[in-house]
C-alpha cells in the first residue's frame, strides 16, 4: 500500500503511521517540492526542510539543544511574526515560543499543501485528532500557515 499520493499538489495520507515518520522521508520532500519553476520548487523544499527539522527536534525532544541553530538555518535575524499569539519579532522570540512547547510525545504535522506566490509560500498542514461527535474516530484539522 503507497502510504501517500500527490495530486495536483496535495498530498494525500493514506497510512496513519506515515504521520509518525513523514519528517525523515526524503521521497516525500522531494514530491512535495514539486513545482511549475526551481525557484518554486526551492521555496517549497526550503519551507518543508524547516517544518521536518521542527519536527524532529520536537520528537527528540531535543528543542533547547536545536532550535537555536534551525531558526539561525532557516529564518533571518530580524524575522518578522505575524501570529497574534507570539509577542514579537525575531529568531530570538519565536526560539522562546518553542521553549515554551509540551514534550508530551505529540508528533508534529506533515505539510500536505505549499502554494508558492512571490516571495510567500502558504502552508497547509494535516492532523488527524480524535473525533469529539464519533467516538473511535478522527478527524482531519488542517493548520495553514504563512511563510
Amino acid at each position: 500500500m503507497q502510504e501517500y499520493t500527490i495530486a495536483g499538489g496535495v498530498a494525500q495520507i493514506s497510512d496513519p503511521a506515515f504521520f509518525e515518520t513523514w519528517m525523515h522521508r526524503e521521497d516525500f520532500a522531494e514530491a512535495m517540492s514539486q513545482a511549475a519553476t526551481p525557484e518554486a520548487a526551492a521555496m517549497k523544499r526550503l519551507v518543508v526542510e524547516f517544518e521536518a527539522a521542527l519536527a524532529r527536534m520536537i520528537m527528540s525532544r531535543r528543542v533547547e539543544e536545536e532550535i537555536d541553530g534551525i531558526l539561525e538555518r532557516f529564518l533571518v535575524e530580524d524575522y518578522i511574526q505575524h501570529d497574534p499569539n507570539v509577542p514579537g519579532n525575531g529568531r530570538a522570540v519565536l526560539a522562546q515560543g518553542f521553549r515554551k512547547i509540551p514534550l508530551n510525545g505529540d508528533v508534529p504535522p506533515p505539510p500536505v499543501a505549499l502554494i508558492v506566490e512571490g516571495d510567500l509560500v502558504c502552508l497547509m498542514m494535516q492532523k488527524p485528532l480524535p473525533d469529539p461527535t464519533a467516538p473511535g474516530s478522527t478527524y482531519d484539522w488542517f493548520i495553514p500557515t504563512i511563510c
